[in-house]
């Protein structure tokens, strides 16, 4: 979810990898990569220096702007990092609209992983951008099946033909499940940190705890939520949403952010909703954060973060195909990751994607017969910047059997899609034969 990313966002700058490093990578990117003429600019600016004290990032390769599939008007930025002849791993991002960040490739080994990251619709270097006055060009065309699609688009821009690793992060766990769940003959290995399975029941933990009755009792507690170990940084989010609108929480966000404003006044109140939202995801983020400290994220990121978000969640993230918030959709369809090796890391304490939907998601691929599921639960809380966290997930990277050759994962690949359940152009249209041993 996007306040996670608040205190990870920076500007970039330089790091020389020496002449020596660049020379080859010239040279593997020659004979390597192909001729991409859908790519509209390519990039080849340099990663952004480690804070003291943590490894740093994979070799920068390129960068660039992705033509989205169809009739649209979006532009996907992408990044490349380690080894152009690397393993693949694509990076699904947080949020949704947290954009991506070049501290994401951290956890991968330059010598053995090419890294892809890319901004999803509407966010980050990805154009139009939801942070403009009027974020309907950045909304529209702009679901779950749309991520999808920019996915495999990327996969034929950037000659990715065989299997994948898929690494998602919150939200990104999300994507990256309904994207293996549409694709399962791509993708290699999920790895999954701070589980967000989107039901309902898990935005309304950490949207919408006490509010209803916030007003007549601050310390009422209706049903569980973040709410209840963050109280002060609860009060500042509640305070800017009108008591008439907290009856659903979500709800009133979303009418908050349905109209481009038209004057000064409605962009600060604007600015002040997205601004909060924001800042309470943050202020939950991390096992020791401090939540008297809420300082005013970027303005341009919380507008984009913010609408984002809401879009997504107001329509239950259009899993399935469908705007539902009262969606099962992941666990409905989890039998069709049977044979995909999943690795999940989660923070104890994760208070803004709680524990219980990971033990869901383990039960549930455990259920439907994978025997290739790790769980490892960790002393943090939800950002991936938590000490054991991120020491886990580079260990889980670091000792991933090796891929195949290209040749022979791609071969695997087709002999998985002809024996898995077909899966459909939209997301949770599937046959009453892909459905019928999933759970109930």
């Amino acid at each position: 979810m996007p306040g996670a990313r608040l205190a990870e966002r920076q500007d970039g700058g330089g790091r020389d990898f020496g002449v020596s490093w660049l020379a080859s990578a010239c040279s593997q990117l020659a004979t390597y990569l192909p001729s991409v003429a859908e790519i509209t600019s390519v990039d080849a600016s340099t990663q952004t220096a480690a804070p003291n004290n943590e490894p740093s990032n994979p070799p920068f390769i390129r960068s660039g702007h992705l033509a989205a599939p169809g009739f649209s008007e979006h532009r996907i930025y992408w990044e490349e990092y380690g080894s152009p002849a690397g393993e693949p791993v694509i990076v699904m991002h947080g949020g949704p609209g947290a954009g991506s960040h070049s501290s994401s490739a951290r956890f991968f080994n330059p010598q053995r992983y090419r890294v892809v990251l890319f901004d999803q619709r509407g966010c980050g270097k990805s154009t139009p951008s939801a942070s403009d006055d009027d974020a309907t060009p950045a909304l529209t065309d702009n679901t779950t099946q749309h991520l999808i699609d920019d996915v495999s688009a990327l996969r034929d821009e950037l000659n990715i033909n065989g299997k994948m690793h898929v690494f998602g992060a919150s939200w990104g766990s999300t994507l990256g499940l309904a994207y293996a769940i549409a694709h399962p003959g791509t993708v290699q290995t999920l790895i999954l940190r701070g589980v967000f399975l989107c039901r309902r029941a898990d935005v309304d933990y950490f949207f919408q705890g006490n509010a209803a009755e916030f007003a007549a009792d601050p310390l009422a507690m209706p049903m569980p939520g973040a709410y209840l170990d963050f109280p002060t940084a609860w009060r500042h989010f509640v305070d800017v949403i009108p008591p008439e609108d907290r009856g659903d929480v979500v709800k009133g966000l979303a009418k908050a952010f349905c109209a481009p404003p038209r004057t000064d006044a409605e962009r600060e109140r604007l600015v002040q909703v997205a601004s909060a939202c924001v800042s309470w995801e943050g202020s939950a983020s991390r096992l020791n954060r401090d939540e008297n400290s809420h300082g005013q994220p970027n303005q341009k990121y919380a507008l984009t973060a913010a609408r984002i978000l809401v879009h997504y969640m107001i329509n239950g993230g259009f899993l399935g195909g469908e705007a539902n918030r009262d969606n099962n959709y992941i666990l409905d369809h989890v039998v069709r990751l049977r044979d995909i090796p999943v690795h999940v890391v989660h923070g104890r304490y994760d208070r803004v994607c709680h524990l219980y939907q990971a033990e869901a998601l383990m039960r549930a691929l455990r259920d439907a017969g994978n025997n290739a599921v790790n769980y490892f639960i960790t002393t943090a809380g939800h950002s991936s910047f938590e000490p054991e966290t991120d020491t886990r997930l580079r260990t889980i990277m670091n000792e991933l059997p090796p891929m195949t050759s290209p040749e022979t994962a791609l071969l695997q690949s087709g002999e998985m899609m002809r024996h898995a359940e077909k899966p459909s152009d939209a997301v949770g249209n599937f046959g009453d034969d892909d459905v019928g041993s999933g759970l109930e």
